[in-house]
């Protein structure tokens, strides 16, 4: 292709919102194992994800490189 760059980098500007699950984390410490168990039927491992820490700069690095 003539005039265009093959090696040209593109870059996008991400935005990250972060997610209060303050809430949900409350809810799933209230549960016995039986409700746990009900929820996680209904919901699948959602209550897990509350607990996994998520670093906004990782994300944001590995979002530009990705293609």
């Amino acid at each position: 292709m003539m005039g265009t760059n093959q090696n040209e980098k593109r870059f996008y500007q991400l935005k990250i919102k972060g997610l209060d699950v303050t809430s949900l984390k409350e809810l799933g410490q209230l549960m016995g194992p039986l409700q746990r168990q009900a929820f996680r039927k209904v919901y699948g491992n959602i209550l897990d994800l509350t607990k996994a820490e998520v670093f906004t700069e990782a994300v944001v690095s590995l979002a530009q490189y990705y293609d």
